[in-house]
């Protein structure tokens, strides 16, 4: 297995892992935060350590990345700007503990 497919697998595998537990605690957060329906919340829930696993190992990205949207009548510098603060105050949250 070359190392991009392995990076691959190992983050695959901690979504999934991460998405699960989610799925087990609370599952109107998973429909929302992960983009699944229930049938599929309960298939994840479900799922045994093994089962992910093999998932994780499928040599395809499992993760579901949102693209950004910057309305029309707004150049994506000016849009990216505004969310600058956002960005910067998590960080410095980060930062002071």
């Amino acid at each position: 297995m070359s190392t991009l497919d392995e990076d691959l697998s190992r983050l695959n595998f901690e979504y999934l892992m991460l998405a699960r537990e989610c799925a087990r605690s609370n599952p109107a957060e998973t429909a929302w935060r992960f983009g699944l329906d229930r049938a599929g919340i309960d298939c994840l829930a479900d799922m045994t350590q093994e089962q992910l696993r093999q998932h994780a190992d499928s040599s395809r990205a499992v993760i579901r990345l949102l693209p950004v949207f910057a309305p029309s009548n707004l150049p994506m510098v000016a849009y990216l700007d505004l969310l600058q603060p956002c960005i910067s105050e998590t960080s410095d949250e980060t930062n002071a503990r």
